[in-house]
């Protein structure tokens, strides 16, 4: 080290030390000594964690950006994203006669996508087209580590694979990190720490260790956190989740307490909604969705529990409805509807029927109703009056009709009676707004306008803004 310093003291350069990770002590201490004793050199370290030395400043380095699946793709849109635009270069290199058309552009958006925009695996992925079709090649993805393989000849072995890549920096993990990699693997999109602790905590890896080991996998870069949001989320990059997943040790355990903790955070998500403005529900809840479609997957799975299924469907009711996402709500209801039998306790039963009107079911469809009424005769029996005037609701609305105004009317009138006492509520603000729709039908403007008057009071005392919309 006095050697190299005298040797680069007076000297102004830019002095390059890559791939740090594996030799992160020595590489700190190399360069630290470095900065102290040469004024005017500068040093660029890659590495998948900071040295933590003084003056060090990060810049993190991003996969390359692909299209989200709610954009519209044509070839030209996509051609706006670098991950799209290496694939398409590497895959006319390939001179193989592939091009980029409206018609395979959302596969190769959805491909690129998947692959987490990461270089490497794109670059893995592209040869694939001397064999396969794009849209095969997109299928394939769900056995990555299969197929991306053969990289570069002249590439260092890690270099070669996307599996070896990955499997370079976990080798580098202590032992308690690899199990918190592994059983964060269960997570879909990404999550709350309190989650995290909720269901990977245990004897072994005590809830006060957890975010310490999160930090840890952070700064190595193997998971990435979001501290814009309210709350901080933690995720896997889709590649490296499949990986960890190999690693998973009693798998089922963990699937199952991922799938009755996100049950239970949904429940409490539900009663929350009630008094919430809408934009501060959603900015809590909205970025679980992916948690609760991996938990349905696996409890409507082979290995899973249909009755923890039926407790996250009969709670994830306003979530999809918030979110605008009917066609999946509709597919979860009615694969839940048929799992339906003698044993299902009338709280979930109950619950099930519950979706929102017009979500599910077409409004002018008579089985709303129907369902709607069996919910209130369970929820009657159960002594739950807020939740069987909610559903009366639901069905005093679907029958708002010129041929059924006034059993619509009826039915809205003994919802309102049962909601009302337990104050300001989205359901009780529906029910007024109802109300003065029926009054409507009747011909009577004044109290229909005294009625949407009252609902507005109510909207306006849970906080929801002029433009914000609550969802029934």
């Amino acid at each position: 080290m006095d050697t190299l310093t005298s040797a680069l003291r007076t000297k102004q350069l830019l002095l390059i030390i890559d791939n740090c990770e594996h030799v992160i002590a020595e590489a700190a201490r190399v360069a630290e000594a470095l900065m102290r004793g040469c004024p005017r050199l500068s040093i660029l370290a890659s590495s998948r964690e900071r040295m933590a030395i003084a003056g060090e400043s990060v810049i993190r380095v991003p996969s390359l950006p692909a299209p989200q699946p709610d954009e519209a793709a044509t070839a030209a849109r996509a051609c706006d994203y670098a991950a799209v635009r290496l694939f398409v270069e590497r895959a006319n290199a390939l001179g193989c006669g592939f091009a980029l058309t409206d018609a395979n552009a959302a596969t190769v958006a959805s491909i690129c996508r998947r692959l987490d925009g990461i270089p490497l695996a794109i670059e893995l992925a592209v040869p694939r087209l001397k064999v396969l079709p794009v849209d095969k090649l997109a299928r394939g993805l769900d056995e990555r580590f299969r197929l991306l393989t053969g990289g570069s000849r002249t590439a260092l072995p890690r270099q070669q694979t996307l599996h070896a890549l990955i499997d370079w920096s976990y080798g580098l993990l202590s032992d308690a990190e690899k199990t918190l990699l592994a059983r964060l693997s269960v997570f879909l999109g990404t999550t709350s720490l309190a989650s995290i602790s909720s269901v990977v905590g245990g004897d072994d890896m005590p809830p006060e260790q957890i975010g310490d080991l999160l930090l840890s996998l952070v700064e190595k870069s193997l998971v990435h956190a979001d501290l814009d949001s309210n709350d901080s989320r933690y995720g896997l990059l889709e590649s490296t989740r499949y990986f960890a997943a190999e690693k998973l040790a009693d798998a089922p355990a963990l699937r199952r307490r991922h799938a009755e903790h996100f049950a239970a955070r949904f429940a409490q998500a539900t009663s929350a909604w009630e008094t919430t403005p809408t934009r501060e529900w959603i900015a809590s809840y909205a970025s679980d969705v992916d948690n609760l479609r991996g938990a349905l997957d696996w409890a409507f799975g082979p290995d899973g529990d249909v009755a923890v299924g039926l407790d996250l469907v009969a709670h994830s009711h306003i979530l999809w409805a918030e979110l605008g996402l009917m066609l999946e709500h509709r597919y979860w209801v009615v694969a839940a509807l048929e799992k339906l039998g003698n044993g299902t306790p009338p709280k979930i039963a109950a619950r099930l029927l519950s979706w929102q009107a017009g979500d599910v079911r077409e409004l002018d469809d008579p089985a709303d109703y129907e369902e709607a009424m069996r919910a209130a005769d369970l929820y009657r029996k159960l002594g739950d009056s807020f939740h069987e005037g909610r559903v009366l609701l639901r069905a005093g609305t679907a029958r708002l009709s010129p041929d059924s105004a006034e059993e619509g009317e009826r039915l809205l009138r003994e919802a309102h009676a049962l909601v009302r006492p337990f104050g300001t509520t989205k359901t009780l603000a529906h029910c007024l707004s109802a109300l003065a729709s029926a009054r409507l039908f009747a011909g009577d403007l004044s109290d229909a306008h005294s009625l949407h008057r009252q609902a507005l009071d109510v909207y306006r005392d849970l906080g929801e803004g002029s433009d914000d919309r609550a969802t029934f």
